[in-house]
């Protein structure tokens, strides 16, 4: 069977992590803000409009993860997009876009050391020789 949908986002959460109940079943629900950069002609990089999506983790393995991560963590959400209807203030009918997610994971930087980047450098100049 093909995966056609799939959704796989890199971003801050704008909050803690929920824990919802509901009928018995457990989940965990995020929000979770990307913001997407380009860079100008002058070289200069600009941050274009904060997007906000609704994430919801059902996966017991997931879940255990998730339910720890707090307002700010940097994560990476794998899932898959599901819409669900709702009537807005006009009383027309639209429909939301949920992400479901399969795997969450927090996403740690580490400083690089100096000489890593010096020992790269180096490789190149030989490479080039």
């Amino acid at each position: 069977m093909a995966n056609n949908n799939r959704v796989e986002l890199n971003g801050n959460l704008g909050q803690d992590a929920k824990t919802i109940e509901s009928n018995g079943k457990k989940f965990i629900s995020l929000n979770l803000a990307t913001t997407d950069s380009y860079k100008d002609e002058a070289g200069n990089w600009h941050d274009k409009e904060t997007l906000w999506h609704e994430v919801l983790v059902f996966r017991p393995a997931a879940i255990q993860f998730a339910k720890d991560l707090k307002k700010g963590d940097r994560v990476e959400v794998i899932g898959s997009l599901s819409y669900r209807p709702f009537k807005d203030e006009q009383g027309y009918t639209r429909n939301q876009a949920t992400i479901i997610a399969g795997y969450v994971q927090k996403v740690t930087f580490e400083k690089k050391d100096k000489s890593e980047d010096e020992a790269i450098s180096q490789a190149f100049a030989a490479q080039s020789q």
